[in-house]
């Protein structure tokens, strides 16, 4: 069937464009855009009929952007927040563009974007008079079915090598590897595989030398079906080597089932979830354990809770995971990791990540003592009962409001 339509694209300056913004109009609007996951400078640089400000409680409208995505879409949701004069004026989208695009066309996309967003706002002020409506006719199209020869499915191949030398050391890596997804309303399919290698020669003073290679493969899989907006199930697997950690082949089998507390719509702004697993897991080791065993098989089982919240006052990330053999309780471990990026008050920001780990099943380590040589070059998993990483920052600006001019010289 064909049809013919009007279609309102943009609202824009009739004699000085508001995307095109000539030296003397009036710069009346006050905003800061939080782009998470894209070029803010850019943005700045080339939406030029607004002043951007440095901190949002300077700002008359604030813009909120976050990024998500799937294997073929990168996903961005836009929320424009108004203070002030422009109170109660808020609005909240969000727009998708396809991963065959280059990184400047999505970026040119996504600036387009974000000026017709700030159109409201140019209706009550000044610049309204500068405006003029524009309707497009779209051309006669024809609907038609579209034919998928890939059934949803995207794939992809990576590869990367580095390396160092210097008189007394030498260091070669390279990783190779690949995914798959296939991504519907109702199902989403993953494969993942790679192989990495890590080389290391040092000599010493008197010519003699000593080499390290670390090497690890993994090929793994999900199938997860979605049973409304707040729970799923699927089925995990994996299979692998590790040189550090003992496997001479390791692989796992395990259900799951996780429930949403928010619908799953919302996972780009909110998101807390919680979810079981059971794995039964087979093991071949390189070396003969502590246990006094070259090979084994368990089930383990675990629960975990996921956190996560991006808000006009920062982010935040914590996750909770606890599991243990079902034969013996007594082999257990506890993993709890948080994230955040606050904003305190006006021009003062705090960032925080604690990494913690209780660790009471280390079953691989093989037996005797590391050696020096092991230890050093990190060629061998050691003994521990807990993991601890730190880390807090902070910042504080303050100064001029404005913050309109890019200047990378030197």
């Amino acid at each position: 069937m064909k049809f013919t339509h009007l279609t309102l694209l943009v609202l824009v300056f009739s004699t000085s464009s508001v995307f095109c913004q000539a030296t003397d109009t009036p710069k009346t609007i006050k905003t800061q855009i939080d782009c998470r996951g894209c070029d803010d400078n850019y943005m700045r640089q080339n939406i030029t009929f607004l002043d951007h400000v440095r901190d949002q409680d300077l700002a008359e409208i604030y813009v909120l952007v976050n990024t998500s995505g799937n294997p073929s879409t990168v996903i961005y949701e836009i929320e424009y927040t108004g203070k002030g004069r422009f109170e109660g004026i808020d609005n909240k989208f969000s727009v998708n563009y396809s991963k065959t695009l280059t990184g400047n066309e999505i970026r040119d996309l996504l600036k387009e974007t974000l000026m017709k967003g700030f159109i409201p706002y140019l209706l009550h002020t000044d610049q309204a008079d500068q405006l003029e409506l524009v309707l497009h006719e779209l051309p006669e199209t024809t609907t038609e079915k579209i034919e998928d020869p890939w059934n949803n499915w995207i794939f992809g191949v990576r590869g990367n090598m580095d390396m160092e030398h210097q008189d007394t050391r030498e260091e070669f890596n390279y990783s190779i590897g690949f995914d798959g997804d296939k991504v519907t309303e109702h199902w989403r399919v993953r494969l993942d595989g790679f192989y990495n290698k890590n080389t290391l020669k040092i000599t010493e003073s008197d010519n003699s030398s000593f080499t390290s290679i670390r090497d690890r493969k993994f090929l793994g899989g999900s199938i997860v079906k979605s049973l409304g907006n707040h729970w799923s199930a699927g089925v995990f697997g994996d299979v692998g080597t590790n040189s550090v950690d003992n496997f001479k082949l390791k692989s796992a089998v395990a259900p799951a089932i996780e429930y949403s507390l928010f619908d799953y719509k919302e996972v780009l702004t909110r998101e807390i979830t919680f979810a079981y697993q059971l794995n039964y897991n087979t093991q071949k080791y390189l070396e003969t354990t502590i246990f006094d065993v070259i090979k084994d098989h368990y089930y383990t089982q675990s629960v975990s809770m996921n956190l996560r919240y991006r808000k006009n006052w920062g982010s935040i990330f914590s996750s909770v995971r606890a599991s243990h053999f079902l034969d013996d309780p007594s082999k257990n471990r506890l993993s709890i990791n948080n994230w955040a990026s606050v904003r305190v008050f006006k021009g003062f920001s705090v960032r925080v990540n604690a990494d913690f780990q209780v660790i009471r099943d280390q079953i691989n380590l093989p037996k005797g003592e590391a050696s020096l040589e092991d230890i050093i070059l990190q060629q061998r998993a050691l003994a521990t009962t807990s993991k601890l990483n730190l880390g807090v920052g902070m910042s504080y600006t303050f100064g001029s409001i404005f913050n309109n001019v890019l200047n990378t010289r030197l």
